[in-house]
């Protein structure tokens, strides 16, 4: 496997850098008391990454719908003044 930091790869619903990827390979391809010894290691730090890349992805989420909201409750209250200023030159005119 090439050397490539900007690459990730699918594992599940989530990506892993390709360092890591290339990292299992490497361990995978050691004699087998290499391998025992840490594969375990390596399978640790990929559902780390992954769990990071889950808190990350509902933190994402979270803050574009907090972004959103923020939008909508900006639209709401200049609508509000819109209509409470027609209201007083409704009032000021009778």
């Amino acid at each position: 496997m090439s050397r490539d930091a900007g690459r990730t790869y699918t594992a599940g619903a989530h990506e892993l850098p390709g360092e890591l990827v290339e990292l299992r390979e490497r361990v995978r391809s050691q004699p087998a008391a290499v391998r025992a010894e840490l594969e375990p290691l390596v399978d640790d730090i990929l559902e780390q990454a992954r769990f990071r890349g889950r808190v990350l992805t509902v933190a994402r989420d979270a803050l574009e719908q907090l972004r959103l909201d923020l939008e909508m409750a900006r639209f709401d209250l200049d609508a509000t003044r819109r209509e409470r200023e027609s209201l007083r030159q409704l009032l000021d005119n009778d």
